[in-house]
């Protein structure tokens, strides 16, 4: 089964420099689906996607569609619109070439952090959160959660403070719960070194790591990641960075054992 994690940035194409999020280039979904028909994978998580504010299919939707995706869930933040284009809301999708069985979203806690920007906007951080799918994977039940994190870094914060323990403690709590089953927790943590972080999800093998220190996101280190638990091996691994993004998109192939 292989499974992909991109942040899409709202299906717009990136050319500016790593610290300007807003340095986006042009908004071309179909570049994106192109790049994701390539990977041929089973399982697209992306972050950072958009639902426009008027009703008009978003993009979880569409890329199904242009693809033939079986199943999508698409969660959409309607308390915001996205930083990167008026009229859209920022979204977090998952899409599935096998059954979604159910799916739920988990809110983390949210710090209320403020920046002002050196052009004078002010940044504050957006709620995020967990989007869990259980899915039919042949006839066997598994986990697949979709992640986004605050981007701590643009805050000049260290996510390791200890004003930030609850969220540390509130992924560990629900990752761990998953357990129970095949479980994958996939996407754009916006943290480098998971160990450092959350060291109890991988004690006696809960969960293990596909790829480590390698950049996923251009100039700013490694911010995504593919965790899988005991019951996968991993059989190969890609960080394609030959891509017009300011993420690179991660895939992996892996092999339920148990």
């Amino acid at each position: 089964m292989k499974i992909v994690s991109w942040n899409i940035a709202g299906g717009h194409t990136f050319t500016g420099g790593a610290e300007d999020v807003r340095s986006y280039e042009k908004e071309d979904l179909d570049y994106f689906v192109d790049r994701l028909r390539e990977t041929n994978a089973d399982i697209l998580c992306l972050q950072e996607t958009h639902t426009p504010t008027d009703n008009k299919p978003h993009h979880a939707q569409i890329i199904a569609q242009g693809l033939g995706y079986k199943d999508f869930i698409n969660q959409t933040y309607t308390d915001r619109e996205s930083h990167i284009k008026e009229g859209h809301y920022s979204s977090i999708s998952t899409l599935s070439r096998f059954p979604i069985i159910t799916s739920h979203f988990h809110v983390l806690p949210n710090p209320s952090l403020t920046i002002t920007r050196p052009n004078g906007q002010i940044w504050i951080s957006y709620t995020e959160g967990i989007l869990v799918a259980e899915m039919d994977y042949n006839g066997t039940k598994i986990n697949v959660a979709n992640i986004l994190l605050i981007p701590f870094h643009y805050f000049e914060r260290d996510f390791a403070e200890p004003e930030f323990n609850n969220i540390r403690e509130d992924i560990v709590k629900v990752l761990s719960g998953f357990l129970d089953r095949p479980t994958l927790a996939v996407g754009d943590y916006n943290l480098h070194d998971l160990k450092k972080h959350f060291s109890e999800l991988f004690e006696d093998n809960k969960y293990n790591e596909v790829f480590e220190g390698i950049e996923t996101a251009p100039g700013r280190g490694q911010q995504d990641h593919v965790l899988y638990s005991s019951h996968w091996n991993v059989e190969e691994y890609e960080v394609n960075k030959e891509v017009s993004a300011d993420h690179y998109l991660c895939s992996a192939k892996l092999r339920l054992t148990t």
